[in-house]
């Protein structure tokens, strides 16, 4: 899964959290037996293709990518920067070209014990596949604990696959990015709403009040059996009134007029105006080594209300 472009300034702050994250795995790895002996890798249907949706209130899964491939000439790198492996269970796959004497051996349990037999391409290669640029492949696999040793004496044939050279890598331990974990961390940030008081309309010249509703909130982010909290806390709150004004503060629900921290507004001439707010929120991230807090906040823009504005005028009904 290739990550999008991460905001100016995360791409120093995804190495730190890959440190942290590295020295959190290394600590696991030593309880992997009890805490982890019963975890399963994600569901490739349970992860997004993409992100940048609308932010839910609930934990997302960040799935793992497996690395560049072997086993294929000119095989792609896989991976992204900051690249974290996750010790759950997995089966260890590893690919040669579709000749009758190629095969793998497992020469012992560690990731890399395995040697490939002859290896050797003929012209089933490259002439049984209908897509241009990809090759046929023996598949060997066998299952791997989370500490990363096979539970299996040997590999066993999987069948026969079409590959091309961007495939993923599956002879090396599972693998996720810090960039998908901010990626997906951010996408979970809360959006604000607000209420206008009195309802959804007013007067010119008459102060209208605002309230923001905008609370702390704490998300889980899955990391293929890791729980990372996500903490959101609101800070800076910024208002756009519709009719070029803006105004800042959290504001006080059924507050009186002129009351302390109240957000107030009077529109000068009548007509429909669309208000928003908007509220930076700091960022921390958990991990068992400690927390990081993004280098900057993020802004979440509540969806628009329409406040309709009136006149109110006078009408002489007597005159002594």
């Amino acid at each position: 899964m290739g990550a999008a472009a991460l905001p100016v300034g995360l791409t120093s702050f995804a190495r730190r959290v890959g440190a942290l994250l590295s020295a959190t795995v290394l600590l696991a790895g030593l309880v992997a037996a009890l805490q982890l002996s019963t975890v399963a890798p994600a569901a490739a249907d349970d992860c997004p293709g993409g992100w940048g949706g609308e932010a839910g209130s609930g934990g997302v899964d960040v799935c793992g990518s497996e690395g560049g491939e072997q086993g294929n000439p000119g095989g792609g790198g896989g991976g992204g920067g900051g690249a974290i492996s996750v010790p759950v269970p997995w089966t260890q796959r590893v690919y040669v070209p579709n000749c009758a004497d190629n095969s793998v051996r497992a020469t012992g349990p560690g990731v890399r014990d395995y040697e490939t037999i002859n290896d050797v391409l003929c012209t089933a290669f490259d002439a049984q596949c209908p897509v241009d640029g990809e090759y046929s492949y023996r598949v060997f696999e066998r299952a791997m604990g989370a500490d990363n040793r096979a539970t299996e004496d040997n590999f066993s044939s999987a069948g026969i696959t079409c590959r091309g050279s961007d495939e993923p890598n599956e002879s090396e331990p599972p693998t996720i990015t810090t960039e998908d974990i901010i990626e997906r961390a951010l996408a979970l940030a809360p959006t604000p709403t607000f209420v206008i008081e009195p309802a959804d309309r007013s007067y010119v010249n008459i102060p209208t009040n605002f309230a923001a509703e905008a609370q702390a909130t704490t998300v889980t982010v899955d990391i293929l059996g890791f729980q990372i909290p996500v903490e959101f806390t609101p800070g800076t709150v910024t208002w756009s009134f519709g009719d070029g004004r803006s105004g800042s503060g959290i504001g006080v629900e059924g507050a009186a007029v002129g009351q302390s921290g109240a957000v107030e507004h009077a529109y000068a001439r009548s007509g429909a105006f669309d208000v928003s707010v908007s509220v930076a929120y700091t960022v921390r991230i958990t991990t068992p080594a400690g927390p990081i807090d993004l280098p900057a906040p993020i802004d979440r823009t509540s969806a628009p209300q329409t406040l309709e504005v009136g006149e109110i005028q006078s009408v002489v009904t007597e005159v002594d």
